[in-house]
């Protein structure tokens, strides 16, 4: 029997550690059949979702990241490691903790199984296919974890904050729907999942201020006002010449960055394209066949990373990369350096609410600021127990370290202020 749950263990854990790229058109494959889609359309599709997804981590990690983040490195020289004690040691960092836990081997069982009686029990109308997610859910069980070496109560966050998060896709859906062009999808992410309870109140507020209210700038506006200077690939390529006069990169750098930024500004769309064009015929199916099973519509969950590729998300995201570095130096009592995480970070983080915001570059940045003035302090203090975990799993890294995309995770924060009122504490 042991030897049976090990094995069943070594292939959840392996299965955790594919690339989301890898790992979605799989499990897309397996859904399709499960839902009588048929072997060559569940394969078509599959394998246009995994394209599209690793075009999309292409860009980002060959294209966007390497020629942003020396900026970043620059502009956090100005503020110094003597001032921000905890570094930012990035989203991959987390995630390499959070899977190494012996916790994590419930990851995916678990949340699989409770989504799905979420399901049927009318609860959620989300079905998340990207089980990379599941791993955001699991900061909160490697918080509990760590602090009451539990594993029902780690578990129990676990599916906190699944429900949490279950809910907060169903109720964006539609913005995202119609905001993205992606009919019958919702984005059930760990991170960018938590902070439409910031965009939801700011929108409010932003309808209720005279003139502002009626200032139009989305993508769309901003282009057929502006004609090319509208355009994607302007806006990538003005924005890279700003951060490279601002950081007095020679010219030859300065060029390289104008046209990585433009080429991203065009790429991203397309990639998310391509996985659209996979997807949609594939959802269409699925939600045809869950209706009769399910008795209500059902959302196909993915990752966020489908939507960081769209100009609106990704101008706002590059824009409040110098600001977010602005607010490390002068927020009182913030300890964190923004660094591995902070180009990625951007437009993950206000990528739904920039569907709430109707696409509002100006209010997606305001937004911005809010989510990443809360961000810092939030992923600060949780660095103690981020830190004290990677020593005890085997990663050690100089000094306290965090991550701004992923440490910020509220929700895992909350349950451990609870914890602590227990005498669990950090």
């Amino acid at each position: 029997m042991a030897d049976i749950v090990g094995i069943i263990s070594e292939a959840i854990l392996w299965l955790g550690k594919l690339p989301g790229w890898v790992l979605v058109p799989i499990f897309l494959f397996i859904l399709g059949l499960i839902f009588g889609v048929g072997i060559k359309k569940s394969a078509r599709s599959a394998f246009y979702a995994g394209i599209g997804l690793l075009g999309l981590m292409t860009v980002t990690m060959y294209i966007f990241a390497p020629y942003v983040m020396p900026i970043v490195k620059e502009f956090g020289k100005a503020v110094g490691k003597q001032t921000l004690g905890v570094a930012d040691a990035g989203v991959f960092t987390l995630l390499t903790v959070t899977w190494g836990l012996p916790i994590a081997v419930l990851y995916i069982p678990v949340g699989l199984s409770v989504n799905i009686l979420l399901l049927f029990a009318r609860i959620t109308r989300t079905l998340d296919v990207d089980l990379l997610n599941y791993w955001c859910w699991g900061v909160s069980a490697m918080v509990i974890w760590m602090l009451t070496d539990s594993w029902l109560w780690a578990t129990v966050a676990f599916i906190i904050n699944e429900i949490f998060i279950l809910k907060i896709a169903d109720w964006t859906a539609k913005d995202v729907q119609s905001q993205f062009n992606m009919p019958g999808i919702s984005i059930p992410h760990g991170g960018a999942g938590l902070w439409p309870v910031v965009g939801w109140p700011l929108e409010w507020i932003y309808n209720r201020i005279p003139g502002f209210k009626d200032l139009k700038a989305d993508p769309e506006t901003i282009r057929s006002k502006l004609g090319m200077l509208g355009e994607p690939w302007f806006i990538g390529a003005v924005l890279g010449f700003i951060f490279g006069v601002v950081v007095r990169w020679p010219v030859e750098k300065i060029l390289t960055l104008m046209m990585a930024l433009s080429a991203t500004m065009i790429l991203f769309p397309r990639m998310v394209g391509v996985m659209m064009e996979g997807l949609v015929p594939l959802a269409d199916a699925i939600r045809e066949k869950a209706l009769k099973i399910f008795k209500q519509e059902i959302y196909i969950g993915l990752d966020a990373a489908v939507l960081v590729g769209f100009p609106s998300v990704l101008t706002a995201g590059i824009v409040l990369v110098p600001i977010v570095l602005v607010l490390a130096l002068v927020l009182p009592g913030n300890k964190v350096l923004p660094l591995a995480d902070l180009a990625i970070a951007t437009p993950f983080l206000v990528s739904i609410c920039m569907a709430i915001h109707k696409k509002n570059v100006i209010r997606g940045i305001i937004t911005g600021i809010v989510i990443f003035t809360i961000a810092l302090y939030v992923c600060g203090d949780l660095a103690p127990i981020f830190t004290m975990a990677g020593a005890k799993y085997g990663l050690k890294i100089a000094g306290q370290w965090t991550s701004v995309g992923q440490g910020s995770h509220w929700v895992a924060w909350i349950l451990a202020k609870i914890a602590s009122l227990f005498g669990y504490s950090w």
